[in-house]
């Protein structure tokens, strides 16, 4: 057999902390801004905690048309952009393979393998950390393959995510079908859309961020492989904390510009969020049709709905976000 070289490996060294009997690591500091504690000791909900029965209420009275939107990407047909495998679609039995049953009762079933995270989908808070350690102090090795996050797991946010949403066009707003790839949108874009478009964002609010770049995507015959690609830059997370907005999503795969900035950490934005603030992001949301309607009636605002799976342990959850206007 051909020599078969041995692969790189990273120096490790061990951990110099304790963890408790809560999962938590002892003495663990955030950085900043953060919400560490806020909601209490033992949280594991973040700013899904901004979503209160009152906000809820005072959304649903923003419906006035009745019109729906879905924000969702199709599972199967056309294909989804980036980088983690397609939905794998099986029909596991149908009548038109065999006789079954009852004659003339026609019954089929089918199965679905999909990663959680390959199309429109909601980040559980135990997706990313850094030096250890998760949102609200918990330790990063409470996630393993073998029992997935035994704490911030997804099925925390079964309830539903629920509320406001405040769509932001920065793609309209700059004049532009989609933003460039590698182009970030900083926080005095987001003001100047806010600005723009005379809209608030206030506590409790569910952000949607268009850059165009789903729609983009999707108008290919095939869509590229994951590279370059816009989107917010670590500096909005100061902006994002002020106004205590409960989530932020994007049509884009990483919510965050791709690449980094130059002289900043790769992902810095997901562990300033999910990690610090404990801000719920989503990805890939289509968010195309929903902007051209608001576009025509200069409404920016909508009652918005999404449940993420009840996927015990699970680190992320596929939602169809409806936006209804």
């Amino acid at each position: 057999m051909r020599d078969v070289p041995d692969q790189p490996l990273e120096p490790w060294h061990p951990p110099d902390y304790t963890v408790d009997a809560d999962g938590k690591v002892a003495g663990a500091t955030p950085g900043e801004p953060n919400n560490w504690g806020r909601w209490g000791h033992l949280d594991q909900r973040g700013t899904a905690n901004l979503l209160t029965p009152e906000r809820v209420a005072a959304a649903a009275r923003l419906v006035r048309t009745g019109k729906r939107f879905s924000l969702g990407l199709p599972l199967g047909g056309p294909p989804t952009p980036g980088y983690r495998a397609a939905p794998l679609h099986l029909f596991e039995a149908t009548t038109g393979d065999r006789v079954l049953g009852e004659p003339g009762l026609q019954w089929s079933d089918d199965v679905l393998v999909l990663n959680t995270q390959a199309s429109t989908q909601v980040d559980a808070l135990s997706h990313f950390g850094t030096g250890g350690l998760l949102y609200n102090g918990y330790w990063a090795g409470v996630v393993t393959a073998r029992s997935g996050a035994r704490r911030l797991g997804v099925h925390h946010l079964a309830d539903g995510l629920v509320g406001r949403a405040v769509l932001l066009d920065v793609a309209r707003h700059l004049g532009v079908d989609r933003v460039d790839p590698g182009s970030p949108v900083g926080p005095d874009l987001l003001q100047a859309v806010v600005d723009a478009q005379s809209v608030d964002v206030g506590e409790g609010d569910i952000l949607l961020v268009r850059t165009g770049a789903t729609g983009w995507w999707m108008a290919q015959e095939s869509p590229p492989a994951a590279g370059a690609e816009p989107g917010l830059s670590p500096r909005c997370l100061p902006w994002l904390a002020e106004r205590d907005v409960a989530m932020v999503a994007t049509d884009t795969l990483a919510v965050e510009v791709m690449p980094p900035e130059a002289g900043v950490r790769p992902l810095a934005l997901h562990v300033g969020a999910l990690r610090e603030l404990g801000l719920l992001l989503g990805e890939l949301f289509d968010l195309d049709e929903l902007a051209a309607d608001c576009a025509a009636d200069g409404v920016h605002e909508s009652f918005f709905v999404a449940a993420p799976l009840p996927i015990v342990n699970g680190v992320g959850s596929p939602i169809n976000p409806i936006a209804i206007k």
